[in-house]
C-alpha cells in the first residue's frame, strides 16, 4: 500500500492516540481539518479496520489465561471448519484464535478467565462438550496468569512498517534521480 507523507504521519498519530481529534492532527501536520477528515476517511477504507480500547485485563477480573494447541475433531470436520471457527468466534472465553497449516495442529486459541476456577468449569462443563470441546480437542495447553503478559502491543511494529515505506520510498526518488542524470548526462 502507498501512503503519502500526511496520510503516513496521520496513521502515526492514530496509532499513538486512536481518541485524537481532527483539529489537533490538521494543527500537528498544519493542514486543515477537512483535509484530515479526507485522510483518516482513506485510512479507513484501507487499512483500519477499527478502533478499539486497550482494556486492563485483572482491573475488570480477567486474571487467568490459557494458550492452546488444537486441532479440529472428526466431528468437526464433519460439522465443517468454518462452521467450527464460527463457533470459536462467538464463545466469549475465547480472546483470540489463529489458524495454522499444520496435520496435527489446526489452530493456537488464547482463553481468558477470571480465575483457574472458571477454567476448570469452562474444559469440563458438560454443556460446552456438547457445543465446543466435541468439535475441537486442545493437544496441549499452557496456563498463566495476567501476571504473565510481557508485550502485548503491535504499534512498534505499525511503527516501523511505516517507517521502512519512507525509506522504500526515498529509495525509489533516489533511484528515479540517478536515471534521470544516466538518461540527460550520460
Amino acid at each position: 500500500m502507498k501512503l503519502n507523507k500526511n496520510e503516513k504521519k496521520t496513521l502515526r498519530l492514530l496509532l499513538n492516540d486512536a481518541k485524537i481529534s481532527d483539529r489537533s492532527i490538521a494543527n500537528q501536520l498544519k493542514i486543515s481539518s477537512q483535509a484530515v477528515g479526507k485522510i483518516r476517511h482513506k485510512l479507513e477504507k484501507s487499512v483500519i479496520n477499527s478502533y478499539s480500547l486497550n482494556l486492563n485485563y485483572p482491573r475488570l477480573g480477567v486474571q487467568t489465561f490459557a494458550m492452546a494447541l488444537a486441532r479440529i475433531t472428526q466431528e468437526g470436520v464433519e460439522e465443517g471448519e468454518l462452521e467450527i471457527e464460527e463457533k470459536l468466534q462467538k464463545e466469549p472465553h475465547i480472546l483470540q484464535v489463529y489458524r495454522i497449516p499444520s496435520g496435527n495442529i489446526t489452530h493456537i486459541i488464547l482463553y481468558g478467565f477470571k480465575d483457574i476456577q472458571e477454567l476448570e468449569t469452562f474444559f469440563h462443563s458438560p454443556r460446552k462438550r456438547q457445543e465446543l470441546h466435541k468439535f475441537i480437542e486442545n493437544k496441549e495447553m499452557f496456563t498463566f496468569s495476567h501476571n504473565s503478559f510481557i508485550k502485548n502491543n503491535p504499534v512498534p511494529l505499525f511503527h516501523k512498517i511505516i517507517e521502512s515505506m519512507d525509506a522504500e520510498e526515498m529509495k525509489r526518488e533516489f533511484q528515479e534521480m540517478e536515471n534521470f542524470k544516466k538518461r540527460n548526462w550520460g
